[in-house]
């Protein structure tokens, strides 16, 4: 399990700045993934979604399906804080766009995704859906999952990334140069390294943090989910992106999924 004392890696130049790093340091579930057909109610990336049968399958605007792209059993979850300990949580997005269900002029705009979170899990059939052949138009050309995928997990630790907007409530200067115009963060980043899909700790960009401009998200602060591209399961965000859905405190402990916030961003 997490082991909030373990000492994390830093090069000679950081330290100086070692009880500093390490007091941002958060809990983050890794997420690894393997090619494979799941059960209704089990981890996945892709695939069938659990879907008790009085709930509408999720659909966009102008009423086309959303797909799933990742779904969470917080049974097979290794315990996080604030976090469900059961229950499935859900995450669909608009396959047959560009945008892939983002709206970026207000990232919390569930009209083209939509987060559900199913509390009690039944694993009997005749109460979930079993027939998805109503899918089987959804155009998903532009749907960066290719394959359904088993998830496994794994606890660990991590501190503030060097693009997580938090980063600058460090005290000491990333962009000190520290040899033949390298940078202080260079290295930080090097050894602060949150690529890869999890639950928790913090998020990666390929470009920057939206949170740092847009004062409206500050509060959505807990890493909810990060799908990263993947090239053995065949995930591709744009060009070689990552995707990020953010929550704030409050509304995961009232596990409250109406405000939650997407985004997503490549190269």
């Amino acid at each position: 399990m997490f082991s909030m004392n373990n000492k994390i890696k830093l090069p000679q130049l950081l330290e100086s700045h070692r009880k500093e790093i390490e007091n941002t340091i958060k809990p983050v579930v890794r997420i690894e993934g393997k090619k494979g057909i799941t059960s209704l109610w089990q981890s996945k990336f892709r695939g069938k979604p659990y879907l008790p049968k009085e709930i509408e399958h999720p659909k966009g605007k102008d009423g086309t399906y959303l797909t799933l792209a990742a779904q969470i059993n917080f049974e097979e979850v290794p315990q996080m804080p604030g976090f469900p300990t059961k229950g499935i949580l859900q995450f669909y997005i608009d396959s047959t766009d560009d945008l892939l269900g983002a709206n970026f002029e207000d990232e919390t705009d569930q009209a083209q995704f939509r987060i559900l979170y199913h509390e009690h899990v039944s694993e009997n059939l005749e109460n979930i859906v079993t027939d998805f052949s109503y899918l089987d138009d959804v155009d998903t050309t532009y749907f960066p999952l290719s394959y359904e995928a088993i998830l496994s997990f794994t606890p660990d630790i991590e501190p503030v990334s060097e693009r997580d907007y938090r980063v600058e409530e460090l005290s000491f200067d990333l962009y000190e140069e520290i040899e033949d115009g390298v940078e202080l963060w260079e290295l930080y980043a090097e050894n602060t390294e949150v690529t890869g899909s999890k639950i928790g700790g913090y998020p990666f960009f390929t470009q920057e943090d939206p949170r740092a401009y847009e004062q409206k998200y500050r509060e959505h602060n807990i890493l909810l989910l990060q799908i990263d591209t993947d090239t053995e399961l065949d995930i591709m965000w744009g060009d070689s992106g990552v995707c990020n859905f953010f929550i704030r405190k409050e509304d995961l402990e009232k596990r409250d999924f109406s405000n939650v916030m997407y985004n997503w961003d490549c190269y």
